[in-house]
């Protein structure tokens, strides 16, 4: 939904009916705001009670805390997911910003999960709904990524931190690195609604990922879910100021492919204080 600048300023807009509104359609779309970054980062805290940190080490932040980033700074299009949904560690909320768009394509994409799984294929519906998904990283996390995303590189405030998440394994090596795996549903319960949402990063993620047993999820089930998140998808043709606010545990997004390499788009994670 578009919420477009009228006599209120982006600060002044009432707290509880943009919540509802965000509820009922899980991601909203502020235009023609002037929004500044600095706008940004205040209507993120206004709805939200906790900041969270991307576990990819390679994207560039622009604010001190590390909280404000720029998406993927390669071109390619990127395919329906939820952010870090393969970990326990999910943000509630993915806010985008653009600061400035490209000169042609570039959009970012949203998928509403419910709606995506009424048109996903049959026999793969069946699957996610009975057999979970087991995630893991595929890269090193040592000390520096372990302070950056858990707040900590303790290991006794590691070890309680991790006793609070279910279906959550881990160890250390010799090295100090910290290796898990995550076991969630494919399929989860959306919040705020009655319903079930096709959330998750299987299509678009550099995390690994099974069926809890190990098995391989076949490849029929990409092409499924490819095919029903493109039937749903809407596409947000940015203009400068934007700001999106998505409901990350209900509505994936992606993005269209582009050349412009001074496309800049900012993007924070939260959990909603809603």
């Amino acid at each position: 939904m578009i919420i477009e600048r009228g006599s209120l300023a982006l600060a002044d807009l009432p707290y509880a009916d943009i919540a509802a509104l965000f509820k009922q359609h899980g991601t909203l779309l502020f235009r023609g705001f002037d929004a500044t970054s600095d706008d940004f980062r205040a209507v993120v805290q206004r709805f939200s009670t906790k900041l969270y940190f991307h576990q990819n080490p390679n994207r560039e932040t622009i604010s001190q805390d590390g909280a404000v980033l720029l998406v993927d700074a390669h071109r390619n299009p990127i395919p329906a997911h939820a952010e870090m949904s393969y970990c326990p560690l999910h943000p509630g909320l993915q806010w985008f910003f653009c600061v400035r768009p490209a000169s042609d394509g570039g959009a970012t994409t949203v998928y509403d999960g419910i709606q995506a799984l009424d048109r996903l294929a049959k026999e793969t519906r069946e699957l996610f709904e009975e057999r979970r998904l087991t995630w893991r990283l595929p890269f090193p996390t040592g000390a520096e990524h372990q302070q950056r995303v858990f707040g900590t590189s303790d290991r006794a405030e590691l070890d309680a931190l991790f006793a609070q998440f279910d279906d959550f394994t881990y160890d250390f090596d010799d090295a100090g690195n910290l290796n898990w795996s995550y076991t969630v549903s494919a399929v989860p319960q959306a919040p705020y609604v009655d319903a079930r949402t096709l959330c998750n990063s299987y299509l678009g993620s550099g995390a690994l990922v099974t069926f809890e047993d190990g098995a391989p999820i076949p490849q029929h089930c990409r092409w499924d879910a490819l095919d029903a998140t493109e039937q749903v998808a809407v596409d947000i043709d940015w203009r400068a100021g934007d700001i999106v606010m998505i409901d990350n545990r209900r509505v994936m997004h992606g993005r269209r492919g582009f050349e412009d390499p001074n496309r800049k788009v900012a993007a924070m994670l939260s959990m909603p204080n809603f």
